[in-house]
């Protein structure tokens, strides 16, 4: 199938550009999120073997990245990442953010006050409306910057 082809070959570009895996599962909609992050944020990407976090910033802040085409975000059942940003990625490849501040406040505002619990999953699915009620409630001062252009 020729779609399927050119679909590799776009990975495979990808891959040797960003330095990332690119795989056709459930991970490529991660890379290409932890990629828009990057180059939106200015942050460096961390190497694809941490669990916790994504990428650094200038000022040395250790941020998760998670991303969907829908209008949600996964966060971590187990080690809360220092920062957090969820974003979605919409069709034309804009991000929309979600959350973007340090990820203990996600964890002490919603999921511990909600009690929610982790029934062995290893994340928590959260909405869209959730995460950017909880991204107006972040202080500023926690928020990871905008790249200037």
């Amino acid at each position: 199938m020729i779609e399927i082809e050119e679909l590799l070959k776009i990975t495979e570009t990808l891959k040797k550009r960003y330095d990332r895996s690119f795989t056709l599962d459930g991970k490529l909609v991660g890379d290409i999120g932890e990629v828009l992050v990057a180059e939106k944020y200015g942050l460096t990407l961390l190497n694809e073997n941490n669990n916790t976090h994504d990428a650094i910033d200038g000022n040395g802040r250790k941020i998760q990245i998670k991303s969907s085409f829908l209008n949600k975000s996964y966060f971590p059942t187990g080690i809360v990442p220092d920062y957090f940003i969820g974003v979605k990625i919409n069709r034309d490849g804009t991000l929309e953010e979600l959350f973007n501040g340090k990820g203990s406040f996600i964890k002490e505002n919603y999921i511990e006050k909600r009690e929610l619990v982790n029934n062995g999953r290893y994340l928590y699915t959260l909405s869209g409306n959730i995460l950017k009620k909880l991204n107006k409630e972040s202080l500023v001062v926690d928020k990871i910057k905008v790249k200037m252009k």
